[in-house]
C-alpha cells in the first residue's frame, strides 16, 4: 500500500473513532438524563396507584426518594424527611412543569439533602408524585456500559488498522522483490476493497449510535432495534478481521501453524452443528458421508475454516429447502473431497472469479450481500497449505459443486 493511501485509510478510521467519542461524550448528560427519567417515571406510576405511600416506597430501591406534593406546594409525604420541616415546593422547576400540564424533570442540588439529584415529577389528579435519585450515583451506575461500548468499537478500529497494515507490509515486500507492476495493481485493488468493506460496517455502527445519541427521547422499541443492528455490524466487522488475520497468518507465518492428526468426520460434524439453527430454519438437508475413521494431519483452525466457509456460503446464498452433500475417497496418500449443494448455483460469468479476495457475486438487492468476499479465498489458501487443489463447477439442473484434495500427512 502506498504511503499516501495508508495515511488516508488510517485517517478515515481515526476520524470515525474521534467523531463517535466526541459525540458520545458531548451528549452523555442528556442521554443519561433521558434513561434515568424514564426509570423514575415508572417508580412514580407505581406510587400513584396506592394511598399507603410509606409501604409502597419501602418496596422500591433504597436510593429512590419519593415525595407526594399537593397542588398548593405543601408536601404530603416524603420518604427521606419529616413533612413538617420541608418548605413549600411550588418554586421547584419540576413542580412548576407539572402545574403547567407537563411532566417535570430537572437535575439540581437538593435544598434539604445538599447533594445533586435528578428529579422526575408527574401530576396524578390532585397530587404530584415526585421521584428522585442521586445524580452522581446514577452516573456511576450507567457510565461503565457506555465506555465499554466505545472501547470495543475503538479496539475494533485498531484491529482493522493493524490488519490493513500487516497486509500492506506483506504486499509491499512482494512488490519490492518481484518488481511486478501487475502485482502492485492487484495490491492497490485489494487495499481499496478492504478499506471499503471495513468502512461499510463502521459507517453503519456510527449511524446507529448517532441516531441514539441525537434522539434521547426515541421510543424503547426503536432504541433496542438500533442497538441490535449496531451489535450485528460489530459481529460482521469482527468476522472480517478474523478472516483477514487468518489469511495473514497463512501467508506471513505458516511455520507458526501447528499440525496434528485430526478426525475429519468429527470436525465436519462440529461445523454442521455450529449452523444447526440456520439449517433447521431454512429446511436444509445435510448428508455428511465422511468416513468415521478418516484422519488428516493438518492445522485444526484452517481445516475448520475451510469447511465452515463452504457450509456458510451454501446457507447464505443457496436458498431454502436445499441439500448439502459431503463425501470423500482416498487414493495416492490424498483425500479427495466432493462438496455440493443444490442451491441457486453460480453462473459461468462469475465461476472463475469466486476464489479471488473480496469478490462477491452481485445480489439483486445490494444489502443482502453481507459476506466479506474472503471466505472462498480462505478455502483455496487452506487447501493449498495442506498440499491440495480445488475447482468449482455447476451442478445440473442447479447447484454448485467443489472438488478438492488434501494430503493425508
Amino acid at each position: 500500500m502506498n504511503k499516501r493511501l495508508w495515511i488516508w485509510v488510517t485517517a478515515v478510521f481515526a476520524v470515525f473513532a474521534a467523531v463517535i467519542t466526541v459525540v458520545a461524550l458531548s451528549s452523555e448528560h442528556s442521554y443519561k438524563k433521558a434513561i434515568l427519567s424514564s426509570r423514575l417515571e415508572g417508580y412514580a406510576d407505581i406510587v400513584s396507584r396506592t394511598d399507603d405511600y410509606s409501604r409502597t416506597t419501602a418496596l422500591l430501591p433504597n436510593d429512590i426518594r419519593v415525595s407526594v406534593i399537593k397542588l398548593d406546594g405543601s408536601v404530603l409525604y416524603d420518604s427521606y424527611e419529616p413533612t413538617e420541616i420541608l418548605d413549600n415546593h411550588l418554586s421547584r422547576p419540576e413542580i412548576k412543569s407539572c402545574l403547567d400540564g407537563k411532566d417535570g424533570c430537572s437535575i439540581r442540588k437538593s435544598e434539604t439533602a445538599g447533594i445533586e439529584y435528578i428529579y422526575f415529577a408527574r401530576r396524578y389528579g390532585d397530587v404530584i408524585v415526585r421521584t428522585a435519585l442521586p445524580f452522581e450515583m446514577a452516573q456511576r451506575r450507567f457510565l461503565h456500559p457506555d465506555w465499554l461500548l466505545m472501547i470495543i468499537i475503538l479496539l475494533l478500529f485498531a484491529m482493522a488498522v493493524f490488519a490493513i497494515w500487516k497486509l500492506s507490509v506483506r504486499a509491499d515486500e512482494d512488490a519490492e522483490k518481484e518488481s511486478d507492476l501487475k502485482l502492485q495493481s492487484q495490491k492497490k485493488r485489494i487495499t481499496g476493497n478492504l478499506a471499503h468493506e471495513l468502512r461499510t460496517p463502521v459507517t453503519s455502527i456510527r449511524g446507529y449510535l448517532e441516531t441514539l445519541v441525537d434522539n434521547p427521547d426515541i421510543d424503547q422499541e426503536k432504541r433496542e432495534l438500533f442497538t441490535e443492528r449496531a451489535y450485528l455490524q460489530t459481529l460482521r466487522l469482527s468476522d472480517m478481521i478474523r478472516d483477514i488475520s487468518l489469511i495473514t497468518k497463512m501467508e506471513e507465518a505458516p511455520e507458526m501453524l501447528s499440525m496434528e492428526h485430526l478426525g475429519i468426520r468429527k470436525l465436519t460434524d462440529e461445523v454442521f452443528e455450529e449452523f444447526s439453527s440456520n439449517i433447521t430454519e431454512k429446511g436444509i438437508v445435510v448428508e455428511n458421508c465422511i468416513p468415521e475413521d478418516l484422519s488428516i494431519k493438518g492445522n485444526q483452525s484452517l481445516l475448520y475454516a475451510l469447511f465452515r466457509n463452504l457450509v456458510e456460503n451454501s446457507i447464505r446464498y443457496g436458498g431454502d429447502g436445499i441439500m448439502i452433500h459431503l463425501d470423500c475417497t482416498i487414493s495416492d496418500s490424498m483425500a479427495h473431497f466432493t462438496y455440493y449443494d443444490t442451491g441457486k448455483g453460480v453462473s459461468d460469468e462469475h465461476l472463475g472469479k469466486i476464489f479471488e479476495r473480496f469478490y462477491r457475486i452481485p445480489e439483486e438487492n445490494a444489502h443482502k450481500a453481507e459476506g466479506s468476499g474472503l471466505g472462498l479465498s480462505i478455502v483455496k489458501n487452506a487447501i493449498a497449505f495442506h498440499g491440495g487443489t480445488i475447482n468449482a463447477a455447476q451442478m445440473q439442473p442447479h447447484g454448485l459443486c467443489f472438488k478438492f484434495s488434501l494430503s493425508l500427512s
